[in-house]
């Protein structure tokens, strides 16, 4: 099964765009996330390749409600994606929250989550880290340790 869709047809509320192609997404005034959006959101191109919550990473919904799902047509139509509906994405604190927590749900050994690169500024960090932190009493004892164990190391500010 591939990670990714190539097109936005089975975006919804529950299915947003999540992972790197949201992590990767140039939201107006902000200074957190990545910077290789034409590797997830090739307009010139016609492309796009987009992870979907809860089909290419689990369902956080029971973590983190909606927080930080927004509709992005504007956003999109801005740059040439011109849609009929609304299209949701996690913004980056959402996806980041979400990729860690595919990992600590996870069976891969090692994060490839570094929230300094991604929230190099103080208060992003901590945004972060809070949301992840409220998450641990949901999870199981196992992802529970994973996740508090990953996020003291992540936690350079405290």
């Amino acid at each position: 099964m591939a990670n990714f869709d190539l097109d936005l047809t089975r975006v919804t509320e529950a299915h947003y765009i999540t992972g790197k192609a949201a992590i990767n997404f140039p939201w107006p005034g902000s200074t957190t996330g990545g910077w290789h959006v034409l590797g997830y959101w090739d307009r010139d191109g016609g492309q796009v390749k987009v992870s979907l919550a809860g089909i290419h990473y689990p369902d956080t919904s029971f973590l983190f409600g909606t927080t930080g799902v927004l509709d992005a047509r504007e956003e999109l139509a801005k740059r040439g994606w011109h849609l009929d509906s609304a299209i949701y994405m996690a913004d980056h604190f959402r996806a980041a929250a979400d990729m860690v927590t595919a990992w600590a749900i996870g069976q891969n050994e090692h994060c490839n989550v570094e929230l300094a690169d991604w929230f190099p500024a103080h208060e992003d960090h901590t945004t972060v880290v809070r949301m992840l932190e409220s998450s641990l009493s949901k999870l199981e004892y196992t992802e529970q340790q994973r996740l508090s164990h990953w996020l003291k190391r992540q936690s350079v500010y405290q």
